[in-house]
């Protein structure tokens, strides 16, 4: 609990930090004077992101034999991504498969499958952007290509050791088992020994499903609309203070904020998330830092915080 509390200090504090530089009264201004039916428009579209990513989920659900109406899914989504924006590097998303087993009695290793593959999607997707970011902005982004990189090769190794391990019911079992022996010292722990046996071989054989073709592809094409969206939440936040940028650009720059941000391992990415993009934005365009840091914060609230706090509401009526 300290070290939580200790990383959302550090998180406001860098939020603090770059309002405090970008000059936060001008900021507020700017942030003041936004066009108010293109913002409310934007939300709009985390609306249609909440929708996409509940239907994917589904999706690759039923290839497990795991079906659950759209509505109860939905909000099992959005509540659990209460959580999952405020944990790091995102690993409150398990929280769903939880909460889905609460309700619905589904086998938690089973729909924690169907997460992973949505989290390899993801960083797919992600890395594939910001490799043909880099390779045609490489010029003006080279003050940040250590960083991008190294993400990029952390994640690929991660993904790689991952899927190894969980393909293989022998390599699942064994890879749980050392992890729970290194628990072990916790009394409780002991007494959840033959279930992480049973859920890495659950897992495992769950996980091996989804080599259907069809089902990772209308999955990935899902997620393609996804991040998609994403971009353009942050270019309607610049039409929302008069300025008009590139829609690729936006695109292009939420997988390299996405990827160093998750590094950082602070809740939600808080305060990392928005000095990345403001220090990208700043360099590829001749846009103030008040202007960046009040479009930064605009599509943080419109994206980012809507699962917050609508997801804790969820939560505390649903799922509490």
């Amino acid at each position: 609990m300290k070290k939580r509390v200790f990383l959302f200090i550090i998180s406001f504090a860098i939020l603090a930090a770059l309002l405090y530089f970008s000059d936060f009264f001008k900021t507020m201004e700017i942030i003041s004077k936004a066009n108010l039916f293109l913002v409310f428009a934007t939300f709009s579209l985390w609306i249609l992101d909440s929708f996409l990513r509940t239907i994917r989920w589904q999706i690759l659900l039923k290839r497990i034999k795991i079906k659950t109406s759209f509505p109860k899914l939905w909000q099992i989504f959005v509540a659990s991504m209460f959580f999952s924006n405020l944990s790091p590097a995102k690993t409150g998303d398990p929280l769903r498969s939880v909460i889905l087993k609460r309700t619905d009695n589904k086998s938690f290793s089973r729909s924690l499958s169907s997460v992973i593959i949505e989290r390899i999607m993801d960083v797919i997707f992600l890395i594939i952007v910001a490799s043909v970011s880099m390779f045609f902005l490489f010029t003006k982004l080279s003050g940040f290509g250590l960083w991008i990189y190294l993400s990029i090769v952390l994640y690929v190794a991660i993904i790689a050791v991952g899927i190894f391990v969980i393909s293989s019911e022998k390599r699942s079992g064994a890879f749980f088992t050392k992890l729970f022996k290194i628990f072990s010292f916790i009394p409780k722990v002991k007494s959840y020994e033959w279930k992480v046996k049973e859920g890495s071989k659950e897992l495992s054989s769950a996980f091996k499903q989804y080599k259907h073709v069809p089902t990772l592809f209308s999955s990935f094409i899902l997620t393609i609309f996804i991040w998609i969206i994403q971009g353009l939440v942050i270019y309607l936040s610049f039409m929302s203070i008069g300025l008009d940028i590139y829609v690729w650009a936006c695109v292009a720059v939420v997988p390299l904020s996405v990827l160093i941000g998750l590094i950082t391992f602070l809740p939600g990415a808080i305060g990392s998330s928005e000095v990345i993009t403001v220090t990208f934005f700043t360099t590829l365009f001749s846009v103030t830092l008040p202007q960046v840091t009040a479009v930064t914060l605009i599509s943080r609230l419109l994206m980012f915080w809507p699962y917050v706090f609508i997801g804790a509401l969820i939560f505390s009526l649903k799922f509490k």
